[in-house]
């Protein structure tokens, strides 16, 4: 990850590994910037179409960004699980477009297996 936001989006994923085991896209998008928790909360509710018209940033950045989280995800060997968004019984959309392969990305949690487990026993 050699540009700057390569470097911070690397940053908050180790960041929410370290907090929690696991980090999230929306999470990241949180963390670094380019999606404020308000707009995240509205999103949640179901008062926005799709996460990406909450967010600060254009779809190539955010694109941009949901690449490089995979990415680095694979290079520190981070376990993918897609995981639902739901609100009041309805699907949450991501992607304005509805594309069925972004969508699948950005529900996508990546987890640090040892690290969860090491939380939890400290609980």
């Amino acid at each position: 990850m050699a540009d700057r936001r390569g470097e911070r989006t690397a940053a908050e994923i180790d960041r929410q590994i370290e907090e929690r085991g696991y980090c999230t896209v929306p999470d990241v998008f949180i963390g670094i910037g380019m999606l404020s928790q308000a707009r995240f909360e509205e999103w949640k509710r179901g008062a926005l179409f799709c996460l990406e018209d909450g967010c600060s940033a254009d779809l190539v950045r955010l694109q941009a960004v949901l690449k490089a989280v995979k990415a680095y995800a694979e290079e520190i060997g981070l376990k993918p699980s897609v995981n639902r968004y739901s609100s009041g019984g309805r699907q949450l959309r991501f992607t304005k477009s509805g594309n069925t392969v972004m969508e699948r990305l950005y529900s996508t949690h990546y987890l640090d297996p040892s690290r969860v487990q090491e939380l939890r026993r400290r609980r």
